[in-house]
C-alpha cells in the first residue's frame, strides 16, 4: 500500500495518508478544514 503526503492548499496541514485515506480525502475534502482537493495535493 502506498503512502502519500497530503498538504491542504487552504489550512496547509501536511498529513501522511494511505491509498484508502487518499480516496476518501479526494471525495470528501480535507479532513481538517473540509476544502475540496485534487490529486495534485498529494505527493508520493
Amino acid at each position: 500500500m502506498n503512502t502519500y503526503e497530503f498538504t491542504c492548499p487552504d489550512c496547509r496541514r501536511a498529513i501522511p495518508v494511505t491509498d484508502p485515506m487518499r480516496e476518501a480525502t479526494l471525495s470528501s475534502g480535507c479532513p481538517v478544514c473540509g476544502r475540496s482537493v485534487s490529486g495534485e495535493h498529494f505527493a508520493v
